[in-house]
């Protein structure tokens, strides 16, 4: 119904209600209105009623039973809630059954499910009942129109019913055309001329085109380019779906498969496309002795006078279909692999049309080359094409919500950048702003100095380490960078990480490996086997390093202490470390290849602390790089990008790492509006007692922590007085606070 059909409809309720007086525009008047419907009398005729008499008794009913709500006053009448929620759920009904424009029959739908109403009990004392409605317009959607004289066109209508046409679907142009894959395509047309076993699996990973192969070959036969032997065929889809849809009792699935692969069998011309091949496994089965769709089709295969193509994935194909090695001996194996990132362009190019037409938007050759390029290097958990036009469709979707005088004509590369960052969940600089981008990665070296002091030689090694893979000069099959950090405890290792995960904008993930002592802690990072507790729900059965790669791809791996782990645990990180992606226990390959993995380690730091026996005395120089050498394996230390041996601290960078220490107090209190300064002498008194060389910077927190943070926490928590500045100094080699 469009829309001025509906105003006329309402306000001839409203001209109703104003011939009785009502005050009220209620259901009964509407039903009124409908009931002149041409499409209403038919239904209530179908359903044995007597549309004339329902609409005497409603017009009687307004005349007498509505008295009671007659206007006192001139004012118009008004519509009660009751009719406001019936036209409310028409709407509802009918986009719902995919439709713009309400019709009669939905409004009368609706008013039949309002049950304390005077037009329901008049409808329903007639046999029109909101039950009897929607059944009777279920069959007269789902039941196909036959010629009772036409035998072949009882045949069609079973699979208009329960398949999908998909030469008429490429007649009509709902169908992509196919692009590329001549060899899978003539693999398939030369199964389909077998005599026996004429069948076909499709077997790849989601997303690489299976069932476009099968939509292509329909789209084939449709225009005659493909071979004489399937030349005139018909592709039909099976809907399993429909095919389950409604079988009450036992017997009537086995019954309506039994039919569809009766008329195929005595077509010549037939193809049968099951799309996720898998499924029918088990398909209609209600128990023991109980015949599923793949028993069924065991003899029709067999006889070779059906032909059938299905698709699934490797996964399903090894879990389900291959261990029915009947019905699999059946079908001839065909693998789909993934597309080349140049045949992925073509295929896209080629088809993106649809995709301007539906969003009526365009799209730039360079849009879809960034695309292709930059989902190959991002998006590591889909395949090609699939991704492409994923992140292309979605560029579409984003112009279209945008306002209107924001909105873009034309997707350029900047667009598919901003959605590449946004679906791979990495920062937008690091795909669109490349200037800005090099610009945080001038004189990373200094910003590095400006956090740890007395580690210029590492930070050096580590830049320019950093520099090459962010040129883009490393391999994209590997992370970011892989280093290792040793050293004694408390010179700065942990903190350098935590300094490169802020420069190059990246979330820091950390583990400590002291948590990871034990041979079976290796389930807690890739998750848990196959037979043991927690595999498969989704905590120890993903696991943890699986779980924050996929949360946070562009990260900052820090593995702390690392040689406090089990050898297990830096074999699981070989993998990692040499193509960039890991795979949990159940399967599951997660990329690491947009990720900084940073190693920590303290070995050999307490034997380069030994002197050397003998009269010569002096210390073990060599020792951490022995240590080593003996810990880590040859394969291992081959996978790292760098190793970078932080040295001890002297007196002279330890005043650096007090004042260090001292701002980040200040901070912390300024943020209560309270001002803290220290004399020169605070910073060498404290340098004095928290220098360590064994033990680096971390007793000089503890100190800072005795003698300044400790009383200040009282004065702050216990004193009512306001404060504004505190000034820290030494007096007689004892620290005083004033606060004012």
């Amino acid at each position: 119904m469009s829309n001025e059909r509906l105003e006329l409809m309402v306000t001839k309720a409203f001209k109703i209600a104003e011939e009785f007086s009502h005050k009220y525009v209620t259901l009964e008047h509407v039903l009124c209105v409908i009931l002149e419907d041409q499409d209403v009398i038919d239904v209530i005729v179908e359903l044995g009623g007597d549309p004339l008499q329902i609409s005497d008794h409603t017009y009687a009913y307004c005349h007498t039973e509505l008295q009671e709500i007659k206007i006192t006053d001139t004012l118009r009448p008004t519509k009660t809630q009751a009719l406001e929620r019936v036209f409310n759920r028409a709407f509802t009904q009918a986009l719902f059954n995919g439709r713009q424009q309400l019709t009669t029959v939905d409004v009368l739908l609706s008013i039949l499910s309002e049950k304390n109403s005077f037009a329901t009990y008049i409808c329903s004392d007639n046999g029109v009942t909101r039950e009897t409605l929607l059944e009777h317009l279920a069959d007269k959607n789902d039941q196909p129109e036959i010629d009772s004289n036409d035998p072949r066109s009882k045949k069609e209508a079973v699979l208009r019913k329960f398949c999908v046409n998909l030469n008429k679907e490429a007649e009509q142009n709902k169908l992509d055309p196919l692009i590329g894959r001549k060899e899978e395509v003539d693999l398939l047309t030369q199964t389909l001329a077998r005599r026996k076993k004429n069948n076909v699996v499709l077997v790849g990973d989601a997303g690489v085109g299976k069932t476009a192969i099968a939509e292509g070959l329909a789209h084939r036969i449709v225009t005659a380019d493909v071979p004489e032997t399937i030349q005139g065929h018909t592709v039909y889809s099976l809907d399993i779906g429909a095919l389950l849809a409604g079988t009450k009792y036992r017997g009537d699935f086995e019954e309506r498969m039994k039919e569809i692969l009766d008329i195929l069998e005595t077509r010549d011309d037939a193809i049968l496309f099951i799309d996720e091949i898998h499924m029918i496994m088990g398909a209609g089965s209600a128990g023991q002795g109980a015949m599923d769709v793949a028993n069924l089709l065991k003899p029709a295969l067999q006889k070779g006078k059906l032909h059938c193509v299905g698709s699934t994935t490797y996964e399903e194909y090894r879990e389900k279909f291959e261990k029915d090695r009947a019905l699999a001996r059946r079908f001839y194996k065909i693998d789909v692999p993934e597309p080349s990132p140049a045949e992925a362009r073509e295929i896209v190019t080629q088809s993106i049309a649809t995709y301007e037409t539906y969003h009526n938007l365009q799209i730039s050759p360079e849009a879809i080359q960034a695309a292709v390029d930059l989902s190959v290097q991002y998006l590591h958990d889909k395949k090609l094409p699939d991704k492409v036009f994923d992140v292309i469709d979605s560029a579409f979707a984003r112009q279209r919500v945008t306002e209107t005088g924001k909105r873009k004509s034309l997707i350029d590369e900047d667009l598919i950048k901003y959605e590449i960052s946004k679906l791979a969940r990495i920062p937008l600089d690091t795909v669109v702003n490349v200037k800005k981008r090099e610009t945080q990665m001038i004189n990373i070296e200094q910003k590095l100095r400006d956090r740890v002091f007395g580690q210029d030689q590492a930070i050096d090694l580590l830049a320019d380490a950093v520099y090459i893979s962010k040129a883009g000069l490393k391999s994209k099959d590997k992370p970011v960078g892989t280093y290792l950090f040793t050293g004694p405890t408390g010179v700065g290792k942990t903190e350098t990480a935590k300094a490169i995960s802020e420069l190059l904008n990246m979330h820091l993930v950390r583990f400590d490996m002291s948590e990871y002592q034990e041979r079976h802690t290796v389930a807690k990072l890739i998750g848990a086997p196959p037979g043991y507790i927690g595999h498969g729900d989704g905590k120890m059965g993903s696991g943890q390093l699986i779980n924050e790669l996929e949360k946070t791809p562009n990260c900052v791996l820090l593995l702390d202490e690392v040689e406090k782990a089990h050898p297990d645990v830096l074999n699981v990180m070989l993998q990692v470390m040499d193509n960039g992606m890991v795979t949990s226990s159940d399967g599951k390959s997660v990329s690491a290849r947009n990720a900084v993995i940073i190693l920590t380690s303290n070995l050999g730091a307490a034997d380069s602390e030994k002197n050397v026996i003998g009269f010569g005395g002096g210390k073990h120089d060599g020792a951490q790089d022995k240590a080593v050498k003996n810990f880590f394996s040859p394969e291992f230390r081959n996978r790292l990008d760098a190793t970078v041996k932080f040295n001890k601290l002297d007196r002279g960078h330890i005043n650096k790492v007090t004042d260090k220490f001292l701002n980040e107090l200040k901070y912390m209190v300024k943020d209560r509006g309270v001002t803290l300064t220290w004399t020169p002498a605070v910073t060498d008194w404290l340098s004095d007692r928290g220098f360590s060389e064994t033990m680096g910077a971390r007793p000089m927190a503890r100190e800072i922590n005795e003698n300044i943070k400790k009383p200040l926490a009282r004065k702050m928590l216990f004193d009512d007085s306001e404060l504004s500045d505190i000034v820290v100094d030494i007096n007689n080699d004892t620290v005083q606070i004033e606060y004012r």
